[in-house]
């Protein structure tokens, strides 16, 4: 060798840094060879975590968008569905297909009318205006739809408003045996 060239060490590589000498410990070697596998495991479900977190973020966004959007539209229906009232003619005709137009395009997105006429009130669906006592009907039922509530994807965007049944109570005069007896 000459004076020029560096001896080399055992362990050292030719940069210098000395290189990590081997386990002897077999269970200390699989450990640092499993610790590697282990990181790379836990950032693909890290990945997967973000990914799907990802993807519900987006369908939230979408879901609102389009609820916005369809509550923004029922407005539209109430007064297509007044104009078709009192509509005659052809002009109601064509206001009517109008109409079912509209509500054909948002129940693809799936606005759905509240069942309200005749049914029992609910007061997750419909909104109570008014009381009258109605003999035809049973207690607790709507007799009459004021505006028309929606749900979509079975959340209510707007509750009907409604008119519900509610007895009065009947007052029964005391009889002559009854009226001895409170007497």
């Amino acid at each position: 060798m000459t004076d020029e060239e560096p001896e080399h060490q055992a362990g050292e590589t030719g940069s210098g840094v000395q290189e990590p000498q081997a386990p002897r410990d077999p269970e200390e070697a699989k450990k640092r060879s499993e610790e590697p596998l282990d990181r790379i495991r836990y950032l693909q479900a890290e990945l997967e975590n973000t990914r799907k977190r990802a993807e519900r973020e987006v369908d939230q966004a979408a879901r609102l968008a389009t609820e916005t959007l369809v509550a923004r539209l029922l407005p539209v229906l109430d007064d297509l569905d007044a104009a078709v009232r009192v509509a005659k003619g052809r002009a109601g005709k064509g206001l009517a297909l109008v109409r079912e137009n509209v509500l054909k395009a948002v129940r693809e997105f799936g606005l759905e009318e509240i069942p309200a006429a005749g049914t029992s009130f609910d007061p997750f669906v419909h909104e109570c205006l008014q009381f009258v006592n109605d003999e035809a009907l049973p207690d607790g039922h709507v007799k009459e739809v004021i505006r028309k509530g929606y749900r979509i994807h079975m959340k209510v965007l707007r509750p009907a408003q409604v008119v519900v049944v509610k007895k009065e109570p009947t007052t029964q005069e005391p009889t002559t045996q009854e009226g001895e007896r409170n007497g």
